[in-house]
């Protein structure tokens, strides 16, 4: 599971057909694996034709440039996804070998957004019911506004994990994209001024309160889908998928994962159709369908079995399954799931939702195994893609 290809730049047209014409009689020999293709190029027509698996091997590891950066990406599949383009069936999964630095999924999300704009004044609005009550959940808290908040904006209440909702603050800012507030008040308990709506994400224009906690677990509207589709330059990343989206906390400061990739590689990296599931509580359950270059495996892609029994996310790819040191999907401590950075385990994402919450997602352990947390904090990335 250990062979590495570094590439050269393109040949010829005439040089890669006697490329491909040796690759051709060699594997006719039963010689294929001990072909070493010299582009990104030569990969990509062994791919369309059917041939990648008789010339590697699941596990083996090609290499590509992300600016000053050398990627190690690990063969995890053949022909395990679907490509996005019709005209083609074949494909080759790659997913990378050690972890990109922990990254913030998604941000917490505001509590309410302004349809129409919203007077100076005193509102107020309920916390979910039966809902981390210690905290104050299921409370009703009063704010008083001395500024007017535009059409288009939004109100936040950032209440943290094992924070007294009394204690937290709301902001108001002038846009979804806006980071500098209008103003920031303080709450109290009290139904005063003008009732906004409760927290439970059946309000009109009024968040859930596991969302304005934790961020969102939808990977179709996720700020990490869109990191791993992007080019653009840092502060260019990310936009507003949802009315109450707010800007993730590498905004300003990373650029998107294409960003930098070598040309050679990206040419031949086409988009894969994959399903996820959608959680029970704010999205209603079910799936969505989404066409990506990059992406995070699934649970069920990692061997860990299925998040409902409904929705079947990807099948699980020969890297994780036949390595595995179970004989069947699981989710404990598995070390052939286990990724590095720096030398070091890394808990690392995945793209599945916890299906019962509005902002958990699953990742991997340092162990290996399967687990759930917030998507406001900050995991290890480990993108995969299909070379079409």
């Amino acid at each position: 599971m250990s062979n590495q290809f570094g590439f050269l730049s393109d040949d010829t047209f005439a040089e890669k057909m006697d490329i491909m014409n040796q690759f051709l009689a060699a594997i006719a020999t039963g010689q294929g694996g001990s072909l070493k293709p010299t582009s990104w190029s030569d990969v990509q027509a062994l791919v369309r034709k059917g041939l990648a698996s008789k010339v590697f091997a699941v596990g083996d590891q090609l290499t590509c440039q992300r600016g000053s950066t050398t990627l190690v990406w690990d063969i995890i599949g053949f022909d395990i996804d679907t490509p996005a383009d019709k005209q083609f069936t074949h494909s080759m999964t790659l997913q990378l070998h050690d972890c990109l630095p922990g990254t913030q999924y998604d941000a917490p999300e505001a509590l309410f957004y302004c349809e129409t704009a919203l007077a100076a004044g005193t509102y107020n609005f309920t916390l979910l019911a039966g809902y981390d009550t210690t905290y104050g959940g299921g409370k009703t808290y009063q704010f008083t506004l001395t500024k007017e908040v535009p059409a288009g904006g939004q109100i936040t209440f950032p209440w943290n994990w094992n924070t007294q909702a009394s204690t937290t603050k709301v902001s108001t800012y002038k846009s979804r994209t806006d980071t500098a507030a209008i103003e920031t008040v303080g709450v109290t308990e009290g139904t005063g001024g003008t009732n906004l709506g409760t927290a439970d994400g059946k309000t009109t224009n009024m968040n859930h309160s596991h969302r304005i906690r934790y961020g969102s677990n939808n990977w179709v509207e996720s700020a990490m889908r869109q990191y791993l589709n992007s080019d653009k330059a840092a502060g260019s990343v990310w936009t507003p998928q949802t009315k109450f989206d707010r800007p993730p906390s590498w905004n300003a400061s990373t650029a998107g994962f294409m960003n930098g990739l070598d040309a050679d590689f990206l040419a031949v990296i086409g988009k894969t159709t994959k399903v996820t599931c959608r959680n029970t509580v704010t999205d209603g359950g079910g799936s969505e369908t989404t066409k990506d270059k990059f992406f995070l495996l699934s649970r069920r892609e990692v061997f860990a079995g299925n998040e409902v029994s409904n929705v079947t996310e990807g099948e699980p790819y020969p890297f994780y399954s036949d390595y595995s040191d179970y004989t069947s999907a699981n989710a404990g401590a598995d070390k052939n799931r286990i990724k590095y950075r720096g030398g070091s385990p890394q808990w690392w994402w995945l793209r599945t939702p916890y299906a019962g919450s509005g902002c958990g997602v699953r990742f991997v352990g340092t162990a290996g195994s399967l687990s759930s947390y917030f998507a406001y904090s900050g995991s290890g990335v480990a993108p995969a893609c299909n070379v079409i």
